[in-house]
This record gives structure tokens, C-alpha cells and sequence, in this order.
């Protein structure tokens, strides 16, 4: 990705039981400053996506008067949206909108396959360890799986300038197409970039063990480091690095992934964490297993993840 042009908005207009709100959430307009500074950047053009999910209970509602309640429901979403994309337009940002029924996640993710977009970006709720699960296991969560494209989560508490960009890499090629989006974005908004690797010292606990010397697993400790940051250097070098102006920062971090990297984030005022995702079968799994639920509720900064070279959406046709 070179450039962001065509950017897919998730609008959530849901509120308590109402269907279709007039009133747009935090995270929903969090999301929306967020693309609008994205398109700005990139000159690129915005689609606001409402997904207006039914509960069963609204479902035999409409059942019984379809036309007038439906009708009053698509009213309130069209008319939120189309003030949106005027707001769009007066800043010189081509803008257009989109009302879906269904599940937010999934209609979203089809969306983003069958329209011609470079990044889709959502607001999350406010989250604590005890409701990580709630949000990453929800549409944001879902959607970083099942979405065509990157996918930009913005959290209302840390939408501000980006100034410092991180990204993680396990050494794996998995972890390149990550790279080069950080690099792409740190290039485009002027941030500086942390390139970050969690050292693995599970061989190293398996020597002490067995009785090895501390001399000998601090020499085969520091071939790691030095083997690491050979490999993040590489990886760097796959990219156009050089052109960002205000450099890369590696660093290679001793401890749990789920404490080390939001203790980063916190110590250097990282703004967005960049993620790579693995795919299989249309699904993905982040680097470091069950990060979503451990590392990103805990992380003071908005995040994108990024699809592996060759990832196909199941819902691509």
C-alpha cells in the first residue's frame, strides 16, 4: 500500500435499544475525524457504511408495520449520513453513504471486499482487561479477521496527532506487509517509526534448566539480540525506509509481549500500533496468538492491522 485512496467508514447508529440514533457515539465520531485527517492526507474519498442490526424483537415490530417503522429507521440513518458526507464535501473530500442490514462485522467485511477500498476504519469502545473480550471478540475483532483490507480501530480517549508509529514484527515474512504499512504512513503524516521484536527466551529457560552456565545463556542471549535485530534490519531494507523523515527506532524488548508492548507505547507516547495478521481459510490469527485480547485492550493507542500478502476474504467472490 502506497497510498490510501478509497476509505470504507463504519457508522455505528445504534444507541441503548434504539435501531438508528441521531446522535453519533464517541467511538462513531472518533472514526470519522480519524478518515477525514486520513483523506485529507492522502487526498483520497470516504464511503460511510451504516449497518443497522435487528433484533428480534425489532424484526417482529417491523413485521407488523414494515413500511412505516422501516421506513422511519432508514430515514434517521440516511439523514445522519447524508450530513456526514456534506461535511465531507465542504472540506473538499469526495464523500457517498451506504445502509446495510444485518450484523455490523460481517456486512462491513463484505463491503469492504466488494468496493474498490484501501483501509477500513472503526471506533472502539472504551475497554478494560474485564471487557477486552467484548470488544476484540465483537465487530472490531471480527472485522480485523474478515475484512479485505487493513483495518484502522480508533479509540475515542487516544484520537490525537500521530507523531510516533509502532509496529511489531516476529522475524517471520508474515510480518513484512506490516512494515511496509507503518513505513507507508510514517512517511505520509511525518511520524516517527518503532520497529519492536520481543525477544523469545524460552530456548534460553530450557538451557538454565539443564544447568548451562549463566555465562553461556547470556552468550547464547546476546546471538539472539544479535541475530534479531540483523533480521528486523532486513526486513527494514525491504522497504523505503530511507525516505522517512524522522527515522526508525529498533528495539528489541526483554518480557511478556501483553506487558512489554503497552509499557512501550506508554514510555515513547506511541499514537498507532501496527499489527501484521497471519490468514488461513479466510481467517487470521495476530503474531503473538491471542494478542487482540491481551496487548491491545491495554494499549494507549489506536491500532491497524494489516493483511498477509496473498490473505482472500471469505466473503470475496
Amino acid at each position: 500500500m502506497t497510498r490510501i485512496q478509497n476509505i470504507l467508514v463504519g457508522v455505528d447508529l445504534h444507541h441503548g435499544d434504539r435501531i438508528a440514533s441521531s446522535e453519533l457515539s464517541d467511538e462513531t465520531q472518533a472514526a470519522v475525524d480519524e478518515a477525514l485527517q486520513l483523506a485529507g492526507t492522502w487526498g483520497g474519498t470516504i464511503t460511510f457504511c451504516s449497518v443497522l442490526e435487528l433484533s428480534a424483537q425489532s424484526q417482529s415490530l417491523i413485521e407488523q408495520d414494515h413500511e412505516n417503522i422501516l421506513k422511519t429507521v432508514e430515514d434517521i440513518a440516511s439523514s445522519i449520513l447524508t450530513k456526514l458526507v456534506a461535511y465531507c464535501n465542504k472540506d473538499g473530500i469526495p464523500a457517498e453513504s451506504i445502509i446495510r442490514f444485518g450484523s455490523a462485522w460481517e456486512e462491513l467485511a463484505k463491503e469492504s471486499v466488494q468496493g474498490p477500498y484501501d483501509l477500513v476504519v472503526i471506533g472502539a469502545r472504551p475497554t478494560t482487561y474485564r471487557t477486552a473480550s467484548l470488544l476484540f471478540g465483537s465487530t472490531a475483532h471480527k472485522l480485523m479477521r474478515y475484512s479485505g483490507c487493513p483495518v484502522w480501530v480508533v479509540k475515542p480517549a487516544e484520537l490525537r496527532e500521530i507523531r510516533d508509529v509502532a509496529v511489531d514484527s516476529d522475524l517471520s515474512a508474515a510480518s513484512l506487509p506490516a512494515i511496509k504499512v507503518a513505513v507507508t504512513v510514517a512517511r505520509a503524516i511525518g511520524a516517527r517509526l518503532h520497529l519492536l521484536h520481543v525477544l523469545d527466551k524460552s530456548d534460553l529457560r530450557y538451557l538454565a534448566l539443564l544447568g548451562t552456565s549463566k555465562e553461556k545463556v547470556a552468550a547464547a542471549e546476546e546471538r539472539l539480540r544479535q541475530s534479531a535485530d540483523e533480521k528486523l534490519k532486513d526486513q527494514l531494507h525491504q522497504t523505503d525506509f530511507r525516505t522517512l523523515p524522522h527515522g526508525v527506532k529498533i528495539e528489541i524488548l526483554n518480557g511478556s509481549s501483553d506487558a512489554v508492548i503497552p509499557d512501550y507505547i506508554d514510555a515513547n507516547s506511541v499514537d498507532l500500533l501496527v499489527i501484521g495478521t497471519h490468514g488461513h481459510h479466510g481467517l487470521s490469527e495476530f503474531l503473538m496468538g491471542n494478542m487482540e485480547e491481551r496487548i491491545l485492550p491495554a494499549a494507549h493507542a489506536s491500532l491497524l492491522a494489516v493483511k498477509p500478502e496473498g490473505f482472500k476474504s471469505p466473503y470475496a467472490k
